[in-house]
Protein backbone atom coordinates (compact mmCIF):
# COMPACT_ATOMS: atom_id res chain seq x y z
CA UNK A 1 0.00 0.00 0.00
CA UNK A 2 3.08 2.23 0.81
CA UNK A 3 3.98 2.34 -2.98
CA UNK A 4 0.60 3.08 -4.16
CA UNK A 5 0.04 5.93 -2.20
CA UNK A 6 3.14 7.32 -3.14
CA UNK A 7 2.33 6.61 -6.90
CA UNK A 8 -1.24 8.30 -5.91
CA UNK A 9 0.54 11.16 -4.92
CA UNK A 10 2.73 11.71 -7.73
CA UNK A 11 -0.04 11.53 -10.21
CA UNK A 12 -2.18 13.64 -8.23
CA UNK A 13 0.38 16.59 -7.84
CA UNK A 14 0.35 17.85 -11.22
CA UNK A 15 -0.91 18.74 -14.32
CA UNK A 16 2.16 19.39 -15.40
CA UNK A 17 3.57 19.15 -19.00
CA UNK A 18 6.44 16.09 -19.24
CA UNK A 19 8.22 14.87 -21.99
CA UNK A 20 7.32 10.80 -21.81
CA UNK A 21 10.84 9.79 -21.13
CA UNK A 22 11.08 11.48 -18.13
CA UNK A 23 7.25 10.58 -17.09
CA UNK A 24 6.64 7.13 -16.08
CA UNK A 25 3.49 8.54 -14.42
CA UNK A 26 1.85 9.35 -17.93
CA UNK A 27 0.24 5.85 -17.93
CA UNK A 28 -1.95 6.50 -21.29
CA UNK A 29 0.62 8.73 -23.12
CA UNK A 30 -1.25 12.18 -23.28
CA UNK A 31 2.13 13.75 -22.22
CA UNK A 32 0.01 15.18 -18.57
CA UNK A 33 -0.17 13.51 -15.60
CA UNK A 34 -3.81 14.21 -14.57
CA UNK A 35 -6.68 11.65 -13.29
CA UNK A 36 -6.94 9.62 -15.93
CA UNK A 37 -3.47 8.17 -15.27
CA UNK A 38 -4.93 7.51 -11.71
CA UNK A 39 -8.02 5.96 -12.70
CA UNK A 40 -5.82 3.44 -15.00
CA UNK A 41 -3.80 2.57 -11.82
CA UNK A 42 -6.89 1.97 -9.42
CA UNK A 43 -8.26 -0.16 -12.47
CA UNK A 44 -5.13 -2.37 -12.55
CA UNK A 45 -4.30 -2.51 -8.68
CA UNK A 46 -3.86 -6.06 -7.81
CA UNK A 47 -3.04 -7.43 -11.42
CA UNK A 48 -0.10 -9.50 -11.60
CA UNK A 49 2.68 -8.43 -13.96
CA UNK A 50 4.49 -11.39 -14.46
CA UNK A 51 3.19 -12.23 -18.36
CA UNK A 52 3.27 -8.34 -18.88
CA UNK A 53 4.47 -7.66 -22.66
CA UNK A 54 4.17 -3.96 -23.06
CA UNK A 55 3.81 -1.23 -21.31
CA UNK A 56 0.92 0.49 -23.45
CA UNK A 57 -2.90 0.31 -23.24
CA UNK A 58 -4.73 -1.70 -25.48
CA UNK A 59 -6.25 -0.79 -29.09
CA UNK A 60 -7.79 -2.60 -31.54
CA UNK A 61 -8.51 -2.29 -35.35
CA UNK A 62 -12.55 -2.92 -35.43
CA UNK A 63 -13.33 -2.07 -39.22
CA UNK A 64 -11.98 -1.91 -42.52
CA UNK A 65 -13.23 -0.67 -45.93
CA UNK A 66 -11.25 -2.50 -48.69
CA UNK A 67 -13.42 -2.66 -51.51
CA UNK A 68 -15.96 -0.30 -51.57
CA UNK A 69 -19.11 -0.98 -53.61
CA UNK A 70 -19.04 0.89 -57.43
CA UNK A 71 -22.56 2.48 -56.46
CA UNK A 72 -20.71 4.62 -53.67
CA UNK A 73 -17.94 5.84 -55.40
CA UNK A 74 -13.85 4.51 -56.56
CA UNK A 75 -11.77 3.26 -53.49
CA UNK A 76 -9.64 5.97 -53.53
CA UNK A 77 -12.50 8.03 -52.37
CA UNK A 78 -14.14 5.73 -50.11
CA UNK A 79 -11.75 3.20 -48.17
CA UNK A 80 -10.62 3.54 -44.56
CA UNK A 81 -9.82 1.49 -41.59
CA UNK A 82 -11.28 2.51 -38.02
CA UNK A 83 -9.22 2.13 -34.52
CA UNK A 84 -11.09 1.54 -31.11
CA UNK A 85 -10.46 2.20 -27.60
CA UNK A 86 -11.92 -0.36 -25.08
CA UNK A 87 -10.06 1.70 -22.21
CA UNK A 88 -12.17 3.83 -19.63
CA UNK A 89 -10.22 7.14 -20.72
CA UNK A 90 -9.12 8.80 -23.59
CA UNK A 91 -5.91 7.64 -25.57
CA UNK A 92 -3.24 10.15 -27.07
CA UNK A 93 -1.77 8.98 -30.71
CA UNK A 94 1.21 11.02 -30.64
CA UNK A 95 3.84 9.42 -31.90
CA UNK A 96 1.48 5.55 -32.69
CA UNK A 97 1.74 4.65 -36.10
CA UNK A 98 0.31 2.69 -38.61
CA UNK A 99 2.51 0.00 -41.08
CA UNK A 100 2.68 -2.57 -43.58
CA UNK A 101 -0.96 -2.07 -45.50
CA UNK A 102 -0.56 1.47 -45.25
CA UNK A 103 1.22 4.08 -43.35
CA UNK A 104 0.72 6.80 -41.39
CA UNK A 105 2.30 8.30 -38.28
CA UNK A 106 -0.55 10.39 -35.92
CA UNK A 107 -0.37 13.30 -34.37
CA UNK A 108 0.25 15.16 -31.27
CA UNK A 109 -3.63 16.16 -31.56
CA UNK A 110 -5.20 13.09 -32.67
CA UNK A 111 -6.98 11.26 -29.71
CA UNK A 112 -9.06 8.11 -28.93
CA UNK A 113 -11.77 8.90 -27.41
CA UNK A 114 -12.95 6.65 -24.59
CA UNK A 115 -14.36 3.43 -25.59
CA UNK A 116 -14.47 4.96 -29.20
CA UNK A 117 -13.43 5.50 -32.67
CA UNK A 118 -10.73 6.90 -34.68
CA UNK A 119 -11.17 6.71 -38.57
CA UNK A 120 -7.85 6.72 -40.99
CA UNK A 121 -9.38 7.39 -44.22
CA UNK A 122 -7.45 6.90 -47.94
CA UNK A 123 -9.58 10.45 -48.64
CA UNK A 124 -10.74 12.29 -46.09
CA UNK A 125 -12.67 15.09 -48.05
CA UNK A 126 -15.12 12.11 -48.96
CA UNK A 127 -14.96 10.05 -46.06
CA UNK A 128 -15.99 13.52 -43.98
CA UNK A 129 -18.94 13.90 -46.29
CA UNK A 130 -21.14 10.24 -44.03
CA UNK A 131 -18.73 11.14 -41.26
CA UNK A 132 -20.39 12.13 -37.61
CA UNK A 133 -19.53 15.51 -37.08
CA UNK A 134 -17.95 14.50 -33.87
CA UNK A 135 -15.59 12.39 -35.17
CA UNK A 136 -12.08 12.07 -34.83
CA UNK A 137 -10.09 11.36 -38.30
CA UNK A 138 -7.52 11.52 -40.54
CA UNK A 139 -5.86 10.50 -43.92
CA UNK A 140 -3.43 7.98 -44.79
CA UNK A 141 -0.19 8.78 -46.61
CA UNK A 142 -1.36 9.66 -50.30
CA UNK A 143 -1.03 7.45 -53.25
CA UNK A 144 -1.44 4.10 -50.77
CA UNK A 145 -4.98 1.78 -50.90
CA UNK A 146 -6.24 -1.47 -48.92
CA UNK A 147 -5.37 -4.43 -50.52
CA UNK A 148 -8.56 -6.15 -52.41
CA UNK A 149 -7.47 -9.70 -52.00
CA UNK A 150 -6.49 -9.17 -48.14
CA UNK A 151 -3.04 -7.82 -46.72
CA UNK A 152 -1.85 -6.98 -42.70
CA UNK A 153 -2.88 -3.78 -41.65
CA UNK A 154 -0.56 -3.30 -37.58
CA UNK A 155 -0.79 -0.42 -34.92
CA UNK A 156 2.59 0.36 -33.67
CA UNK A 157 3.35 2.20 -30.48
CA UNK A 158 5.65 5.02 -29.82
CA UNK A 159 8.58 2.35 -29.33
CA UNK A 160 7.49 0.08 -32.12
CA UNK A 161 5.86 -2.76 -30.27
CA UNK A 162 2.89 -3.96 -32.60
CA UNK A 163 -0.13 -3.46 -30.43
CA UNK A 164 -2.82 -4.81 -32.98
CA UNK A 165 -2.59 -6.24 -36.12
CA UNK A 166 -5.03 -7.63 -38.52
CA UNK A 167 -4.27 -9.85 -41.45
CA UNK A 168 -7.87 -9.52 -43.50
CA UNK A 169 -8.70 -11.78 -46.62
CA UNK A 170 -11.37 -11.94 -49.16
CA UNK A 171 -11.67 -15.98 -48.58
CA UNK A 172 -9.59 -18.46 -45.91
CA UNK A 173 -12.56 -17.98 -43.64
CA UNK A 174 -13.38 -14.42 -43.94
CA UNK A 175 -16.52 -13.68 -45.25
CA UNK A 176 -16.22 -12.59 -49.02
CA UNK A 177 -19.44 -9.69 -48.56
CA UNK A 178 -16.86 -6.30 -48.64
CA UNK A 179 -14.97 -7.61 -51.28
CA UNK A 180 -16.98 -5.30 -53.20
CA UNK A 181 -20.63 -6.00 -52.55
CA UNK A 182 -20.99 -3.04 -50.60
CA UNK A 183 -20.47 -3.62 -46.49
CA UNK A 184 -17.41 -2.75 -44.91
CA UNK A 185 -15.89 -5.54 -42.41
CA UNK A 186 -16.55 -5.32 -38.98
CA UNK A 187 -15.35 -6.64 -35.65
CA UNK A 188 -17.99 -8.01 -33.78
CA UNK A 189 -16.92 -8.03 -30.44
CA UNK A 190 -14.23 -6.65 -28.26
CA UNK A 191 -14.37 -10.02 -26.10
CA UNK A 192 -13.44 -11.92 -29.49
CA UNK A 193 -9.74 -12.01 -30.86
CA UNK A 194 -8.84 -9.38 -32.86
CA UNK A 195 -7.03 -11.30 -35.54
CA UNK A 196 -9.16 -14.30 -35.72
CA UNK A 197 -11.43 -14.60 -38.85
CA UNK A 198 -14.64 -15.52 -37.63
CA UNK A 199 -14.44 -12.75 -35.18
CA UNK A 200 -15.46 -10.49 -38.18
CA UNK A 201 -18.49 -10.49 -40.57
CA UNK A 202 -19.78 -7.69 -42.73
CA UNK A 203 -21.80 -4.59 -42.36
CA UNK A 204 -25.19 -4.03 -42.15
CA UNK A 205 -25.05 -0.85 -43.19
CA UNK A 206 -23.84 -0.25 -47.26
CA UNK A 207 -20.39 1.43 -46.66
CA UNK A 208 -19.77 0.83 -43.11
CA UNK A 209 -20.07 2.88 -40.29
CA UNK A 210 -16.87 5.07 -40.12
CA UNK A 211 -16.77 6.75 -37.06
CA UNK A 212 -19.41 5.50 -34.86
CA UNK A 213 -20.56 1.56 -33.12
CA UNK A 214 -20.37 -1.09 -35.84
CA UNK A 215 -24.12 -2.45 -37.25
CA UNK A 216 -23.24 -5.79 -35.49
CA UNK A 217 -21.18 -4.64 -32.73
CA UNK A 218 -21.82 -6.86 -29.53
CA UNK A 219 -24.20 -9.36 -31.46
CA UNK A 220 -21.53 -11.98 -30.93
CA UNK A 221 -21.59 -15.18 -28.18
CA UNK A 222 -18.05 -14.59 -27.25
CA UNK A 223 -17.01 -18.14 -25.31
Amino acid sequence: MKGLAAQIAMIAMANVTWSQADCPADINGDFVVDLDDLLVLLIHYGDSCEEATSAYPSIYISEIHYNPHSSQGNDSDWEFLELYNPNPYPLSLAQWSLNNAVELTFQGTDTLPTMGYFTVARNLDSLATVLPSSAFARQWNSGQSLNNTGETIEVRAPDGTVIASVSYEDNDGWVPEPDGSGPSLEWMDAGLPNNAPDSWTFSLIPGGTPGQENSMWGLSDPE
